[in-house]
């Protein structure tokens, strides 16, 4: 719910600065050509370059979480520096809990993929079998997984608490 009111607050604030921004283009015509806007979110450049190269790396990464074995063992590979024991006792109870009410496998959607050295961040949609959605800005780091790739610490124990 919290995403739906920050995205439908973003979506207002740019219909109002766009206006605003048509009405001062209108009311104040000068020789001189505007500045080119550059999107931004909260002060942070969109990314420029993006990486789609990176895409079925970063979903192998994310179906990896979701396959057989605890988040303490075979799945602490795609974490980076792992989860400490209660954090993988927690994720593994999470993992079971949506098991158990048919939300998984999850299908993923990796889109705005920008890759500054040894880190990619991206937009990943998951898709529930159930049609149910969640979208979430993903920090990956290159790692030692079988995709090459893996979800930073903050960002597995955010999924975590959006799953639990």
């Amino acid at each position: 719910m919290t995403l739906k009111v920050l995205a439908t607050g973003v979506a207002a604030a740019a219909i109002i600065g766009g206006v605003a921004a048509g009405v001062t283009s209108v009311a104040f015509s000068s020789p001189v050509p505007a500045p080119a806007v550059q999107p931004v979110v909260f002060g942070a450049p969109m990314p420029q370059t993006p990486a789609p190269e990176l895409q079925s790396q970063l979903v192998e990464t994310l179906n990896g979480l979701q396959g057989g074995g605890s988040f303490s063992g075979s799945k602490a590979s795609y974490i980076q520096f792992g989860l400490g024991r209660f954090e993988g006792i927690a994720a593994d109870r999470a993992f079971n809990n949506a098991s158990a009410k048919g939300l998984l496998p999850l299908s993923f959607n990796v889109a705005d993929i920008d890759q500054e050295g040894p880190t990619a961040t991206a937009n990943v949609t998951a898709t529930a079998p159930n049609g149910q959605t969640a979208t979430e800005s993903i920090q990956f780091v290159e790692g030692p997984s079988p995709s090459g790739w893996q979800l930073t610490k903050q960002s597995a124990l955010s999924l975590m608490q959006g799953a639990g």
